[in-house]
C-alpha cells in the first residue's frame, strides 16, 4: 500500500486521501488476491496522476472522490474490475486520458465500465426532468449490458451526498431531491438496502432538516426504553433457540430515520405510536430453520393478523427473501421479527451487487436473469413518443416511476399462482399481466369471491378471478383505469389495430358507393372510377383532403354523398368527356425523376409510340388515349395529323434513364450482295444493338433494309446513321 502511496504526486499525499485509501486497501485485501491488489494499486496511482491538480469544492484532491467511491463498493466485496473502474471512473470525462490508453493499461472490461459511467454524465438536457428521464433511459440501457456501471453510479452518488455540504443550498436541494426520487428507489429495486438507507437519510436531512433532526432527537430519547424491550425479547428467543439446538444470530434492527418519517406520514401517526423503531432480526443456516424459528416465535408471542409476509416463498422482484412477522412482544407491544438465512441476508444487504461478489464467483449467476427482468420490462415499456404525441423522456420517467420505482403488490390467481403488479394496479392490469387476450376479453372481475368494480385497487393477497367473454373488447375508459404503462400500451395497440381495420372497411364501402354512382353517370365506360381518377385526385385536394383515399373514406362514413363528389367531376366535363387520363398503377414519381414530363400532370400512364419510336432528343408531343394514358410521338410522326388537337398535350423529355431506346431506320441502297452485311457491321461497330432487321429488293435495283436498333439517344442514332452513309451504294436513310 505504501509503495503506491509514494508514487502519487506529493501534493496529493494528504490525510483526506490517506484515510479512504487505507479504508479501500484494508477492505479489498480481505477478499482479493495479490494480483488483484496490484491492479488496484496501479489504478490508484494512474488516477492520482491523471487528475493531477484537480480539486473538489471542499478543496480536497479530486482523487479523494474516486478512492471513496471504490471504498464504498469494496464494502460489498465486489470484484476487482469494478473497483478499478471506480477508481478511474472520471478520467475519461475530466482528464486528457484517452480510451485507447485506458484499454491498453487496464483492459477492455474496465474501459467498458468507465465509458458507461462517463456517458451517463455527458448527456445534454434542457430541463431537470429531461435530465432525469434521459439519464435514466441511458442508465437502464447500460444496465441491460453491464449492471456494474449502475453500481458505480450509485456509489458515486452516495459519496457526493456524503460531501454535499460544499455546495450551495439550491444545488444541495436539487441533488437531494433527485437522489430521493431516483437513486434511492433504484438502489431499492436492485436490492442494495445498505445504500438505499443511507441515500434516503442523507437526502431527508437536506430536504427537511427540521423534521430530520426532530425525529433523530426523539428516537434517541426513546431508544433506551425500546432497547430494554428488545433485549428481553432477544434473551427469551435465544434461550428457546438453544433448547431447540438451532444456531442463530439475533440482533436488534434500528429503523432509519427516513423510513420512520415515511411510516408516520403514511399512517398519519406520531412517533410515540410507532412501536417498531427496533425490530428483531434472526439469521439461521437453512430455509427449514427459518420456518422452524417462525413457529417458535409465534408460539412465544401472539402473531398480529395480517402482519405476516413470506418473501421466501414469494421473493420480491429484486430477489429479496425473508420472513416478516409482527407479534405482540413481551411488553405487550407490537414487535417485528425478520427471519432469514445468511445467504438471504447477504443478498438483502448488497442486492444485485452480490452477483459480482468475489467469494461467490458465478454461483448466483443463474438467478441473475430473474433479477434483471424488471429492467428489461422498463425498456420494453419505453413509449413511442411520436405515437403518443408527448415527450418520450417525460413519459419514460412517468412510466418508470409507476412501474419500476414504485413498490409492487402480490395477488393470486384462483389457482394460487402469484402475479406481481405495480402498486395501485386494478383488475385490468391483472388481466393483462396474465395474458393479453385475457385482457382484451375481460368483462368483469371477482376479488376474493365478490364481483368488484374494474377500478378497484388491488391489495396484497387478493385472489382475483377475471371474467371473460368472446364478445368482450377493451374500452377506451380502461386507459384511465389501468395503472401499468404496459397495460395501457397493449390497450392502445388494440385500438390502433381496430382503427386501421375500420378505416379499411370505410374505404371499401366508399369506393363501392362511388363506383355505383359513376357507373350510372358514365354508362358503357369500363372502370369509370379509375378512368376519372386523375380528376378525382384534383377534386380531393380542392375539398381539403390529403389524398383521394381520404375523400373516399369520407364517402364511406357518409360525410359526403357520391353524387356531390361526382357532381364536381361533371362541373369540369370538358376535360372529363374528352378522354380521361387513367391513373398510373405504379407509385407516382417525382417530376424531376420522370423519363417523360407531362405538363400540368403527374403520375399518369405514359408510353412511347410504336409508330414513330421516339428516342431522347427527339422533339415530342403527347396524345391522350382512351386506355393507354398518354402516348408520346415524335413531333413529325405521320399519324399525328389524324389526332384531335384537343387530345394533344405538351410533353418533354425528363431525366434520362440508364437504358436503351429502340429506333427504326430504313436504309436504301444499290442492290449488292455485301450491303446487308456492311449495314450490320457498321451498326454493331457503333455500339448499336440490332433487335430486328429485314431486307427486300425494290424495283429490281435497290435493296431496302429496315433495322430496329437500340440506341442511347438521338445523338447516338445520328452517329450510326452518319456511319451508314459512308457505305458505298447507300442512297437514302430515313427514320421509320
Amino acid at each position: 500500500m505504501e509503495s503506491y502511496w509514494g508514487r502519487i504526486p506529493e501534493a496529493q499525499r494528504v490525510s483526506s486521501l490517506r484515510l479512504p485509501w487505507q479504508d479501500l486497501w484494508s477492505k479489498t485485501t480481505r477478499y482479493l488476491s495479490k494480483d488483484d491488489m496490484k491492479e488496484i494499486g496501479e489504478a490508484f496511482v494512474f488516477a492520482a496522476n491523471a487528475h493531477g491538480e484537480q480539486r473538489r469544492y471542499s478543496g480536497d484532491p479530486y482523487v479523494v472522490h474516486t478512492v471513496s467511491v471504490a471504498a464504498i463498493l469494496s464494502g460489498m466485496e465486489i470484484d476487482m474490475e469494478t473497483i478499478v473502474a471506480a477508481l478511474l471512473h472520471d478520467v475519461l470525462e475530466d482528464t486528457s486520458v484517452t480510451a485507447d490508453v485506458l484499454q491498453e493499461k487496464f483492459g477492455p472490461g474496465v474501459l467498458t465500465l468507465v465509458d458507461g459511467v462517463t456517458k451517463l454524465g455527458k448527456l445534454p438536457f434542457k430541463t431537470v426532468e429531461d435530465y432525469q428521464a434521459e439519464n435514466l433511459r441511458k442508465m437502464f440501457v447500460v444496465m441491460a449490458k453491464d449492471i456494474r456501471v449502475v453500481l458505480i453510479k450509485l456509489a458515486d452518488r452516495l459519496h457526493n451526498m456524503r460531501t454535499i455540504s460544499s455546495h450551495r443550498r439550491e444545488k444541495q436541494l436539487s441533488i437531494a431531491h433527485e437522489t430521493l426520487e431516483i437513486y434511492a428507489p433504484l438502489a431499492h429495486r436492485l436490492g442494495i438496502y445498505q445504500l438505499k438507507r443511507e441515500l434516503e437519510d442523507l437526502s431527508f436531512r437536506i430536504i427537511d432538516p427540521e423534521m430530520y433532526y426532530d425525529i433523530k432527537r426523539r428516537v434517541r430519547k426513546k431508544l433506551p426504553e425500546r432497547e430494554m424491550i428488545i433485549k428481553e425479547a432477544m434473551d427469551i428467543l435465544s434461550q428457546k433457540m438453544h433448547e431447540q439446538d438451532i444456531e442463530v444470530s439475533i440482533s436488534g434492527r434500528p429503523k432509519h430515520f427516513y423510513s420512520i418519517y415515511e411510516k408516520m406520514r403514511r399512517k398519519n401517526i406520531s412517533l410515540d405510536q410507532l412501536y417498531d423503531l427496533l425490530a428483531l432480526r434472526v439469521i439461521v443456516k437453512t430455509v427449514g430453520e427459518c420456518y422452524q424459528v417462525l413457529g417458535i416465535v409465534h408460539a412465544l408471542w401472539k402473531p398480529i393478523p395480517g402482519q405476516f409476509d413470506d418473501y421466501i416463498a414469494n421473493p420480491k422482484s429484486n430477489l429479496y427473501q425473508s420472513l416478516h412477522t409482527t407479534v405482540v412482544g413481551p411488553a405487550g407491544e407490537p414487535l417485528e421479527v425478520q427471519i432469514r438465512t445468511w445467504e438471504m441476508h447477504f443478498l438483502a444487504e448488497y442486492g444485485i451487487a452480490a452477483h459480482w461478489n468475489y467469494k461467490e464467483g458465478g454461483k448466483r449467476v443463474s438467478n441473475l436473469d430473474k433479477g434483471l427482468t424488471w429492467i428489461r420490462k422498463a425498456l420494453e415499456a419505453a413509449p413511442d413518443s411520436q405515437e403518443d404525441g408527448e415527450s418520450g423522456g417525460s413519459l419514460f420517467l412517468d412510466n418508470l416511476k409507476t412501474d419500476v420505482l414504485s413498490t409492487e403488490v402480490f395477488v393470486f390467481t384462483p389457482k394460487g399462482n402469484v402475479i406481481s403488479v405495480p402498486k395501485g394496479s386494478t383488475p385490468i392490469d391483472f388481466a393483462y399481466a396474465i395474458h393479453t387476450e385475457i385482457g382484451h376479453k375481460c368483462v368483469g372481475a371477482m376479488i376474493n369471491g365478490r364481483i368488484a368494480p374494474m377500478d378497484q385497487e388491488l391489495q396484497n393477497g387478493d385472489i382475483v378471478r377475471i371474467l371473460t367473454s368472446p364478445q368482450g373488447k377493451p374500452s377506451r375508459d380502461w386507459l384511465k383505469i389501468a395503472k401499468s404503462s404496459r397495460t395501457r400500451s397493449k390497450i392502445k395497440s388494440w385500438f390502433r389495430l381496430q382503427d386501421r381495420q375500420e378505416r379499411d372497411e370505410k374505404l371499401k364501402r366508399g369506393r363501392e358507393i362511388l363506383e355505383r354512382e359513376a357507373a350510372k353517370r358514365y354508362p358503357g365506360v369500363i372502370n369509370p372510377l379509375e378512368v376519372i381518377s386523375a380528376q378525382m385526385n384534383h377534386i380531393a385536394r380542392e375539398m381539403g383532403y390529403l389524398s383521394l383515399e381520404e375523400l373516399i373514406v369520407s364517402v364511406g362514413i357518409g360525410t359526403h354523398t357520391a353524387a356531390s363528389v361526382l357532381g364536381r367531376v361533371n362541373a369540369d366535363a370538358s376535360k372529363l368527356t374528352a378522354e380521361p387520363i387513367p391513373a398510373q398503377s405504379a407509385p407516382q414519381r417525382k417530376e424531376a425523376d420522370s423519363e417523360i414530363v407531362v405538363e400540368g400532370a403527374q403520375g399518369v400512364l405514359v408510353s412511347l409510340a410504336q409508330c414513330c419510336r421516339p428516342v431522347p432528343g427527339d422533339p415530342i408531343i403527347g396524345c391522350v388515349t382512351q386506355s393507354r394514358g398518354i402516348t408520346v410521338h415524335r413531333i413529325d410522326c405521320a399519324n399525328l395529323h389524324k389526332t384531335d388537337p384537343a387530345k394533344k398535350v405538351t410533353v418533354a423529355w425528363g431525366k434520362p434513364k440508364d437504358t436503351r431506346y429502340t429506333a427504326r431506320i430504313k436504309v436504301e441502297g444499290i442492290d449488292k450482295s455485301s450491303l446487308f452485311g456492311e449495314i450490320v457491321q457498321n451498326i454493331t461497330g457503333m455500339d448499336g444493338n440490332i433487335v430486328g432487321i429485314r431486307a427486300n429488293v425494290v424495283n429490281n435495283s435497290r435493296t431496302r433494309v429496315i433495322v430496329e436498333v437500340q440506341v442511347k439517344d438521338i445523338e447516338h442514332l445520328y452517329r450510326i446513321i452518319a456511319k451508314l452513309n459512308t457505305i458505298s451504294g447507300i442512297i437514302e436513310i430515313t427514320r421509320g
